[in-house]
């Protein structure tokens, strides 16, 4: 093959195309970073209410957790954040889960009554950790005995 001498107007053009493939690709690959770096940022916003069994409620409206993979686990540690109250729990590595272990001292297995959860006034059949909260969400936690 021979090779060819390109004039100054195929350099030029070939220098333009070059630039304009540089720049899409450059938008391109800012536009797919920034879409993935804001993604998850949403903070969902709930409400939450810790029932000791003994007619006291405590509530804590309007709740918010960044992320939209938040959960109602999520919820109980902003609302112990809020509330200055501690809130213990274990790690199952078999279920890859948390168990709430007590809330504000309240442990699990006095009077055979046990920490559990409602969301939206359905009894929560995942752990905590792994059931989403959306935005308006009630959450009920409740210590009670098994039904």
């Amino acid at each position: 093959m021979c090779q060819k001498n390109l004039t100054g107007d195929e350099v030029k053009r070939s220098i333009v195309i070059a630039s304009v493939l540089v720049i899409a690709l450059a938008s391109a690959v800012l536009g797919f970073y920034f879409i993935k770096s804001n993604s998850g940022n949403e903070t969902i916003t709930a409400t939450i209410s810790i029932d000791f069994g003994n007619e006291t409620i405590w509530k804590y409206c309007n709740i918010t957790v960044d992320g939209e993979n938040a959960t109602v686990f999520d919820f109980l540690l902003a609302a112990a954040k809020n509330g200055s109250f501690d809130v213990k729990y274990t790690y199952y590595g078999q279920y890859d889960s948390y168990l709430v272990d007590s809330i504000a001292g309240v442990v699990n297995g006095r009077d055979n009554k046990y920490w559990q959860y409602w969301i939206n006034g359905v009894y929560g059949m995942v752990g905590a950790d792994k059931q989403p909260v959306e935005n308006g969400d009630i959450i009920e936690w409740k210590f009670t005995e098994f039904s």
